[in-house]
């Protein structure tokens, strides 16, 4: 998509080699995007930006682990070096060990706040700190973090995964009061459970009866079009967060 002038857009998404940030690239790809993909293993991100750069979209692979704030800051660095400007993070990357709350090892813990919670401090700020010095295109830009419903409920099996989003919900809120005098707009996205390939390695998850991941989740795509809103809502109000829950059906449910 682009604006007065004809510059396109440019957003940098984490997490981006697979499900939902694989989805975020295509859709914001599609839409007219420069896409800059971030991932901890090069070969998927690499393998994405051959595909969209084929249908001629500009794609700009950066392998990058964000539990580290100097990668981070090089992340938006490359971004801006190749395209010039950042006009949307989406801090999509994410890791989940599920279990009784007993059984999380300090392994288990360091990976999902490291991940979830910390990655996604390091990215809003890398890209907060670079949108701050850019001129309102009409906004200076927009930071969207992927929580979880789990970020808004108590969900067995997940406690320290739950307590990373709970803790990305408080940062996100927060971040938005103080960035929006620098006209950047921050939304914190709250999917419920999106058919990725991830559940079909998880056969021990205790899903009710009723529940299927494949048929009852929601598509990355339609999670990925969410974002997308989001990303054009008008200059004038800001999208302080979305929920979006899949319509699971219930118990005797009719086809």
């Amino acid at each position: 998509m682009k604006r007065d002038g004809g510059r396109r857009r440019v957003v940098c998404i984490t997490g981006a080699g697979r499900g939902l940030g694989a989805a975020l690239a295509e859709r914001f790809g599609a839409g007219g995007f420069d896409v800059v993909l971030a991932a901890r293993t090069a070969p998927e991100i690499d393998a994405l930006a051959e595909s969209l750069a084929e249908r001629g979209i500009g794609a700009l692979p950066v392998q990058t682990d964000v539990r580290i704030a100097v990668e981070c800051e090089r992340l938006v660095d490359a971004a801006l070096a190749e395209f010039g400007r950042l006009d949307v993070m989406i801090n999509n990357a994410g890791v989940a060990v599920y279990g009784a709350a007993e059984s999380a090892t300090a392994a288990d813990i360091d990976l999902m706040v490291d991940t979830n919670l910390k990655g996604a401090i390091f990215g809003s700020l890398a890209a907060f700190r670079a949108m701050k010095a850019q001129t309102p295109d009409p906004v200076r830009g927009r930071i969207i973090n992927v929580a979880s419903i789990a970020g808004k409920r108590y969900l067995p099996n997940e406690s320290v995964y739950c307590a990373t989003k709970w803790g990305l919900n408080g940062f996100t809120g927060t971040l938005a009061i103080e960035a929006a005098q620098f006209g950047i707009h921050v939304t914190a996205l709250y999917p419920g459970g999106i058919d990725t390939p991830f559940w079909r390695t998880m056969d021990a998850f205790p899903f009710p009866d009723h529940i299927e991941p494949e048929r009852d989740f929601l598509d990355p795509a339609e999670v990925a079009e969410g974002a997308w809103q989001v990303a054009n809502t008008s200059a004038r109000y800001a999208v302080s967060e979305v929920v979006m829950l899949p319509m699971i059906a219930s118990p005797g449910a009719k086809d």
